[in-house]
């Protein structure tokens, strides 16, 4: 009886040690899942810092006068007080006198200038 009693213990104590075995594996699994993913948090976080910062150069930027006074006359077209505007025409752009000139005489003098 002795006998049986030490064995039943010994079964019931294997059998206690076997899950507790297995519910820490499992544990140290998830652990270990879960560091990947406070990396990953942790350089979300340091992006997103970085990114706030950058945020917070450009508001200071768009809250001088410098930048004020920059979008008022690209965008707005503003000017001060006693400057005087220049419109200067684009570059491709040609006169009608240009444009005539180019089409008088022949195709194959044209093509001939082009090459030769």
């Amino acid at each position: 009886m002795h006998i049986a009693r030490h064995r039943l213990f010994k079964a019931i104590l294997l059998t206690v040690s076997l899950g507790l075995s297995l519910s820490a594996g499992r544990t140290v699994l998830e652990l270990w899942k879960r560091r990947d993913v406070v990396r990953d948090r942790e350089g979300e976080l340091t992006r997103i810092r970085e990114e706030n910062k950058a945020l917070g150069r450009t508001l200071q930027d768009m809250q001088g006068e410098e930048y004020v006074e920059r979008i008022a006359r690209d965008k707005l077209g503003l000017i001060r007080a006693g400057e005087t505007v220049v419109i200067m025409p684009e570059a491709g752009v040609r006169g009608p006198s240009a444009a005539q000139g180019e089409q008088r005489g022949p195709n194959w003098k044209k093509w001939w200038g082009l090459f030769f």
